[in-house]
């Protein structure tokens, strides 16, 4: 079920079936909830992950957000078991399902906070393109991450063909899509796909959104947007956006409360205003 969200549209939002989401102090904790199908993604998760990213975008209290997999397993991928089900019908339900899957994956890029991912298990397919929507994602040991779409004959989804090659080049992305290769925590670090490898990824996790949760949000949400349109920008225009970005940052009373602390050698509160 559905826990509370402050802030949004709806007073009494119908729940959830596929996932958990709740906001406290600032964090909101998005979980997928499938454990018995290892979280794999169906119609039905796609369309809950689509409400959830809009109720996230909307709602002003929340200012880290926290990517979880209920059970030992962050996400398998796409549902098979549904995929068979469907039957001559899968090209018209995968249409479906990806239109709200990709509004998902594209709304979680797309938020003005942090979001940290928590991988435990296994992230594939889909998985892997909300993993790669993330700011920092921390990884178990025993995580392994793989595309998962050549055993199937597929192709990928998720935006995974846009976040890859940025994150870990092309040449690993093509050994990933081409060969399914699966890749461990570790090697994942190396390759730039994981921010840490944790022995308790989950509660490592958790600590660094709530740390983020108390940052200064708004400056958060700048460098976000620096950082995604910096590959399609001129050094030029590069420097001409981070100029405007800091002026505007500096009128805001995070950046007053932050310089006020620094000069009084306390740490700052900030309030993401």
């Amino acid at each position: 079920m559905e826990h509370a969200i402050a802030g949004t549209p709806s007073a009494n939002p119908a729940p959830y079936r596929t996932l958990t989401l709740d906001v406290v102090d600032g964090l909101a904790r998005l979980r997928l909830d499938r454990p018995a199908q290892r979280n794999a993604i169906d119609a039905c998760m796609a369309a809950d992950l689509a409400r959830a990213t809009a109720a996230l975008a909307a709602d002003r209290s929340v200012r880290a957000v926290l990517l979880s997999g209920n059970g030992p397993t962050f996400s398998a991928g796409g549902d098979i078991g549904d995929f068979v089900e469907a039957g001559s019908g899968l090209p018209d339900r995968l249409h479906a399902m990806i239109d709200d899957f990709h509004l998902a994956v594209e709304r979680l890029a797309a938020l003005d906070v942090p979001v940290v991912a928590a991988v435990t298990g296994a992230c594939a397919g889909g998985g892997l393109g909300l993993v790669c929507a993330a700011d920092v994602v921390v990884a178990a040991p025993d995580a392994v991450f793989a595309a998962g779409y050549p055993a199937l004959g597929l192709t990928a989804d998720g935006g995974s063909t846009w976040f890859l090659p940025r994150l870990i080049g092309q040449r690993r992305t093509r050994e990933l899509f081409l060969t399914g290769r699966r890749v461990g925590a570790p090697e994942a670090r190396e390759w730039g796909l994981v921010t840490t490898v944790a022995d308790d990824a989950p509660a490592e996790a958790e600590r660094v959104a709530a740390t983020l949760a108390t940052g200064p949000t708004r400056a958060f949400a700048a460098v976000r947007d620096l950082l995604r349109h910096s590959s399609q920008a001129t050094l030029h225009d590069q420097l001409a956006a981070e100029q405007r970005s800091v002026v505007d940052a500096a009128r805001t009373d995070d950046a007053r409360e932050g310089v006020a602390a620094f000069a009084a050698r306390r740490p700052p509160l900030f309030r993401g205003r």
